[in-house]
């Protein structure tokens, strides 16, 4: 079961910094605790809705002793899952949807970039930038490593449905042959009996 930090590292291994990922997980919890506490309804399309509802005083009973008790009016926060994500979740379609931009350069959610110091002199200029490359390329080669997987899985999935039709067309033949058996036996034992009733 994932919890915040599981969750921080799964958006990393999309190609988010594991720094940015977190405090962004953070942040959109952060803002929709906020909201939800000031009474705000929270509408994420397609994902779902959270909202603070009111829940009146009643009576209850104590589950040790039985006693009744009376439980103060609250509010309490809801959920209502989105289409899409009931959709998914019917499906059973846990791949991840693939790669995230670095959320490193969302403003205010990673550490300030450190200030450039000045160009030495030309010969340093002249150098090749290796770093961008090499953090597209950890990108595009996570994103295909995820793609792979999603198609793998996928394949699974098919595989499994196939070998589960195929052993129940199998079982439905081996059981119209099994009363294609008993019939022929009863058959071949009502006219053993009629022969014996003639002679």
């Amino acid at each position: 079961m994932p919890g915040k930090s599981q969750i921080a590292d799964r958006i990393a291994a999309r190609g988010a910094s594991r720094a940015a990922a977190a405090a962004a997980v953070e942040a959109v919890l952060d803002e929709i605790t906020t909201a939800l506490a000031a009474g705000e309804r929270v509408t994420l399309t397609g994902f779902g809705t959270f909202e603070a509802t009111g829940r009146a005083a009643r009576t209850g009973r104590n589950p040790r002793t039985g006693e009744a008790l009376e439980v103060a009016a609250t509010t309490v926060a809801r959920f209502h899952p989105g289409a899409t994500l009931r959709a998914r979740v019917a499906a059973g379609s846990g791949e991840s949807l693939g790669a995230v931009a670095d959320l490193s350069t969302l403003q205010g959610l990673a550490a300030p970039e450190p200030v450039a110091a000045p160009e030495p002199a030309p010969v340093a200029a002249a150098k090749p930038k290796a770093k961008p490359s090499v953090a597209s390329s950890s990108k595009a080669s996570a994103s295909a490593k995820a793609k792979v997987k999603a198609e793998a899985k996928k394949a699974d999935v098919k595989k499994r449905a196939d070998a589960a039709k195929k052993a129940e067309a199998k079982k439905r033949a081996d059981a119209k042959k099994s009363a294609k058996k008993k019939s022929t036996a009863k058959d071949k034992k009502k006219s053993g009996k009629g022969h014996a009733k003639k002679k």
